[in-house]
């Protein structure tokens, strides 16, 4: 079974008819500036029904979607972040154009679950995958 399809990494937006849903990984996981939020640190804004300033939320919120989200991870929700214990983000660095395939552990041990490892397996194929544990290690792999 196919988990990853490579050709949605670049893609600017959400698959159809995908939504994050209650799903609020990103809100944990990534760095905020216009917020002053660091990154592995909850946002202020976040609560049981999602994001409280939503539609007034900063454009790096609004712009960021997850994988999951693009479509390039395969499956149903039982892979969306919050399910899977882990989300993946692709993204090029302004001016160089080096790609970075990243996947942020959500709880400790994610990363070694079955369908984590075979997303992770499938990327590595093609790019280097750099592993953030939830503890704070770092580790990469494929890429060859």
């Amino acid at each position: 079974m196919t988990l990853v399809r490579l050709e949605r990494l670049r893609s600017p937006g959400a698959l159809a008819p995908r939504e994050c849903g209650d799903c609020t990984a990103c809100c944990t996981l990534m760095a905020v500036t216009e917020l002053r939020k660091p990154s592995r640190r909850a946002c202020d804004h976040v609560g049981r029904e999602g994001c409280a300033i939503h539609p007034e939320r900063p454009a790096s919120c609004r712009e960021f979607h997850c994988l999951w989200l693009r479509g390039a991870v395969a499956g149903d929700e039982a892979l969306r972040p919050d399910a899977l214990g882990v989300m993946f983000d692709y993204f090029v660095t302004r001016g160089t154009g080096e790609t970075h395939v990243l996947a942020f552990e959500l709880w400790p041990g994610a990363l070694d679950e079955p369908a984590a490892r075979g997303i992770i397996a499938e990327l590595g194929r093609a790019h280097e995958v750099r592993l953030s544990y939830r503890d704070g290690r770092w580790s990469a792999v494929g890429g060859e």
